[in-house]
C-alpha cells in the first residue's frame, strides 16, 4: 500500500526530497525493463523516476521501504545498484552510514531495508542509483524521511447481541483501531464462528473501522464464542499478541422477542364446565357419604373461568315433566356459587332451546334475565359476567335457526339493559361444533359465524367454539384451532371480529374395546392401549388437554373452558354420562386426576388480566392447514415439536408454558433422554420457578428447582417427555 505519510503534530517533519542525477556509469548487467520500453524514456535530467521512502521503527528495529516509480515511458526497475544510507541522532548529527549494493526491487519496491535500532522521529535520508535501458543510463534519486512507529492494530470491540435464536441471521461487527497513531494498515479481519467469513480493511493511523458481516446464523441450540481476529496487517505491526478478541452469543431453540408479541391483550381465563345438577337429585351421591371433599378440591383447583348451563326444563319445568324442578334450581345456584368461591369469572349458558323458546323468545329471555339478576343482585353472585343461549345451536339444539338465534339474543340484550345489568353481563355468541350430526352445509360453523358476525355483532361481546379430538387423533385438536382462527381472523373483517373463546373442549376414548362392555351412547370412554381404562384417568388426557390450551393460547384466543370439572349427571341419558371428568366419581373417593393436575398448573401460573405472548420461531407449519373448511378435517402441515407460549403480568409477571409433542400419546415414562429447553429473551439474572407436570409418570405436579437466567437473559433447563412445564416468576409451593 502507497501512503503519503506525515508524523504527528507538534513533531519536526521533513520533506520528501527526490533528485534526478546524472551519476557515473556502473558496469555490470541491470534487470531493467526491455529496449523497446526504454527508448521512449527522458533523458537523465528529466526527473525520469519519482521515489518514496517510508522508515518504520518498532521493538524489533527499524527498517525502510524505498518504492521507485517511473513516468512517461520508462520502466519500474527491479533492481537498484546502489543505496546510501544516512541516519542521523536527535539533535541532527550524523551517526551511521552505509552502502549496498544491487539491491532487489520487484516492481520498483525495495522492502524492508534493515535500517538497525533507530528510535521513532529520527531523520533517514538515502541515495538511490537507478540503472536502465541498453545504454545503461544512470538515474541518481535522493530523499529524506523520518522514521515512524509502526501500526498496532487492535480489535477494540464486537458488536454482536449477546442471544439470539437456532437459525435466525444476526449482525456482527467489529471495531479495528490503529492504536501507535503514526501510520495506518491494511489487513483482513475473520470471524472464527463461521468459517471463512473474513473482510479486509484498511484503518487509518489514530482511527478505526468498523467490519460488518452480516447475516450470520447458527444451527444448534449451544452457546457460542465469537472470535474476531485481525491479521495480516500491511505494514506489518508492532504487536500482534492484541489482534483477537472474542465474544459469547447464547443462541437458543426458542426466545421471548422484543418487542413482545401480545397476541392477546388480557386473558379471561382458563377453567372447565361445572356440571349444574351436581347437588340435584339427578346425580346419585353414595348414601352416606355426603359430598365428600369434591367442594374443597374444585375451590383447590382455582379456575378461573366457569362455563354453567341453565336448562329450561330441568331448573325452570318449562316441559312440566321435572316435578323436581325446584331442587334442581337451587342445585344450579349452589353450583354458581361453588365457582365464585372457587375465584372464578362465570359464564351461565342458556342451555336448551324448545320450540316455545324459539318461537317466543321474549318471555324465555324475560325470565333467564330474571335468574340472572337474582344470581348478581339478590345473590351477590358479582362473577357472573357473562352469558349465552342456547348450546351448539349449529348442532342438533332443536334445530334453531340463525333468524330465531338472532330474536333470542337481541331478547336478551334488551331485557339486561331494562334491568340495568347489561355491564355487568357480557354476551357470548357462537358455543358452535364444526357442523351438526345431519352434516348439512348450512349448519356448517364458517356459515353460522359469519352471519353472526354480520347480522349480530352488535350484540355480542365475544364468539365461542367447542372442540372434541380422538386421543389417537390428535391432528383433530390443530386442525380445529387453526380452522377456527382461519375463520375469526380472515373470513371476518376486522370491524366484525371479538375476542375468541373455546368454551367446551375435550379428549375422546372409544366405545368399544376388547373385554369391556360397548357403550350405547357416544360416551367415548375407552383408552385402548392400557387395559381399555378410562380415558380420564389416563395421563395422554392430561397431556393433550394442557396441549390444546397452550396451542389455543398461540392462535390468540382468550379463554377456554374444559368439559368437565367433576363428576355427576346432567340428565337422564345415560348412567355414566359425560365421562370427561377432572374428579372422579365419589364412589372412589372424588379421585383428582392427571388432567386436574395439568390444569392445575396452568391455572395457578396464569392469571386473568394478564397478556398472552408468543415465543419465536412462529411459522407457516405453526398456525397453517393443508386446507380450511374441511368438515372432520383432522391434519395440519406442522411436524411434532416443542410447543410454547407466554403470559406476562402488569407488575412484571412472567410465565411460559409448554411441553413436546413427541410425548403426546405417552401414557407411561418415556425411555428418551429428556428434550432440553432453551429460551431466550427473558429478563438477564432472574430466578424462576420450574413446575413440572407428570414427571414421573404419575400425572402428578412437582417443583423441580428453580432456573436463573444468564446475563444474556438465556433459561436452559431439561423436562421430561411425558411432561409439561411452567417456567414462571410465579412463587410455586
Amino acid at each position: 500500500m502507497n501512503r503519503h505519510l506525515q508524523l504527528p503534530s507538534g513533531r519536526r517533519t521533513a520533506a520528501l526530497l527526490v533528485v534526478a542525477a546524472i551519476g557515473a556509469t556502473f558496469a555490470g548487467a541491470s534487470r531493467a525493463a526491455p529496449a523497446d520500453a526504454a527508448t521512449v524514456c527522458p533523458s537523465a535530467t528529466d526527473d525520469a523516476y519519482d521515489m518514496r521512502l517510508r522508515a518504520l521503527t518498532g521493538p524489533a528495529g527499524a527498517d525502510l521501504r524505498i518504492s521507485v516509480a517511473a513516468t512517461a515511458g520508462c520502466a519500474r526497475p527491479q533492481e537498484l545498484k546502489k543505496i546510501q544510507l544516512k541516519t542521523f541522532a536527535a539533535d541532527g548529527s550524523l551517526e551511521r552510514t552505509r552502502n549496498l549494493f544491487d539491491v532487489d526491487a520487484p516492481g520498483g519496491v525495495a522492502n524492508a531495508i534493515n535500517l538497525g535500532d533507530v528510535p521513532r522521529d529520527r531523520q533517514i535520508e538515502a541515495e538511490v542509483l537507478v540503472q536502465t535501458g541498453t545504454s545503461k543510463r544512470t538515474q541518481v534519486l535522493r530523499g529524506v524521511t523520518r522514521t515512524f512507529l509502526r501500526p498496532d492494530l487492535v480489535v477494540e470491540e464486537i458488536i454482536a447481541p449477546q442471544q439470539s435464536r437456532v437459525g435466525k441471521p444476526v449482525v456482527v461487527r467489529a471495531v479495528i483501531a490503529e492504536r501507535n497513531g503514526d501510520v495506518g494498515a491494511d489487513a483482513v479481519v475473520s470471524l472464527s464462528a463461521i468459517p471463512g467469513a473474513a473482510e479486509p480493511v484498511s484503518v487509518p493511523a489514530s482511527g478505526n473501522v468498523t467490519v460488518t458481516f452480516p447475516g450470520v446464523s447458527f444451527g444448534s441450540a449451544v452457546p457460542v464464542e465469537l472470535n474476531m481476529t485481525v491479521e495480516g496487517a500491511d505494514p506489518f505491526e508492532t504487536d500482534v499478541a492484541n489482534n483477537g478478541l472474542t465474544a459469547s452469543l447464547d443462541v437458543t431453540e426458542h426466545e421471548l422477542p422484543t418487542p413482545r408479541n401480545v397476541l392477546f391483550p388480557s386473558l379471561l381465563g382458563y377453567g372447565a364446565q361445572f356440571n349444574m345438577h351436581l347437588y340435584a337429585p339427578v346425580t346419585p351421591w353414595p348414601a352416606g357419604l355426603g359430598y365428600g371433599d369434591i367442594e374443597e378440591k374444585v375451590k383447590k383447583l382455582e379456575p378461573q373461568l366457569v362455563r354453567i348451563f341453565y336448562n329450561e326444563n330441568w331448573d325452570a319445568n318449562l316441559d312440566s315433566l321435572h316435578p323436581e324442578w325446584r331442587e334442581n334450581y337451587a342445585s344450579f345456584v349452589k353450583a354458581v356459587e361453588l365457582a365464585q368461591a372457587a375465584g372464578a369469572t362465570i359464564d351461565i349458558s342458556y342451555q336448551s332451546l324448545s320450540t316455545g323458546t324459539r318461537t317466543t323468545p321474549e318471555p324465555a329471555m324475560a325470565k333467564f334475565a330474571d335468574v340472572l339478576a337474582e344470581l348478581v343482585r339478590t345473590r351477590g353472585l358479582t362473577n357472573v359476567r357473562w352469558a349465552e343461549v342456547g348450546n351448539e345451536p349449529n348442532g342438533n339444539s332443536g334445530g334453531v335457526t340463525l333468524e330465531q338465534y338472532n330474536a333470542l339474543y337481541r331478547a336478551l340484550h334488551a331485557q339486561l339493559v331494562a334491568r340495568g345489568l347489561r355491564e355487568q353481563l357480557q354476551l357470548m355468541g357462537g358455543g358452535l361444533i364444526e357442523i351438526s350430526a345431519q352434516g348439512t352445509e348450512d349448519r356448517h360453523h364458517y356459515v353460522w359465524m359469519k352471519w353472526i358476525a354480520e347480522h349480530m355483532s352488535d350484540v355480542i361481546d365475544g364468539y365461542a367454539e367447542h372442540v372434541y379430538w380422538w386421543y389417537d387423533r390428535s391432528g383433530r385438536l390443530e386442525y380445529r384451532l387453526r380452522d377456527t382462527y382461519n375463520l375469526m381472523t380472515r373470513e371476518l373483517s376486522a370491524a366484525q371480529r371479538k375476542p375468541t373463546y373455546m368454551m367446551e373442549f375435550g379428549i375422546r376414548g372409544y366405545n368399544s374395546c376388547t373385554g369391556k362392555p360397548t357403550l350405547a351412547m357416544a360416551n367415548h370412554l375407552y383408552y385402548r392401549p392400557d387395559g381399555c381404562t378410562d380415558i380420564w384417568r389416563t395421563n395422554i388426557a392430561g397431556f393433550q388437554q394442557l396441549w390444546f390450551n397452550i396451542a389455543s393460547a398461540q392462535l390468540g384466543v382468550a379463554g377456554s373452558a374444559k368439559w368437565d370439572a367433576f363428576w355427576g349427571r346432567y340428565d337422564n341419558s345415560s348412567i355414566n354420562n359425560q365421562l370427561y371428568w377432572m374428579v372422579g366419581p365419589p364412589t372412589e373417593g372424588s379421585p383428582i386426576t392427571p388432567t386436574y393436575n395439568a390444569m392445575s398448573l396452568l391455572f395457578h401460573v396464569t392469571e386473568p388480566g394478564w397478556q398472552i405472548i408468543g415465543l419465536d420461531p412462529w411459522v407457516d407449519d405453526d398456525w397453517g392447514v393443508p386446507a380450511y373448511e374441511v368438515v372432520g378435517g383432522a391434519s395440519s402441515s406442522d411436524e411434532p415439536e416443542k410447543e410454547l407460549v407466554g403470559y406476562a403480568g402488569p407488575n412484571g409477571q412472567l410465565t411460559i408454558m409448554g411441553l413436546d409433542t413427541n410425548g403426546k400419546e405417552l401414557n407411561t415414562v418415556s425411555s428418551e433422554p429428556a428434550p432440553a429447553y432453551s429460551i431466550g429473551g427473558l429478563p438477564a439474572h432472574t430466578d424462576f420457578n420450574l413446575a413440572v407436570w407428570n414427571a414421573t409418570g404419575d400425572g402428578t405436579n412437582s417443583i423441580a428447582g428453580t432456573v436463573t437466567t444468564n446475563a444474556a437473559g438465556v433459561a436452559r433447563f431439561e423436562v421430561p417427555l411425558q411432561a409439561a412445564f411452567a417456567l414462571t416468576t410465579v412463587p410455586m409451593s
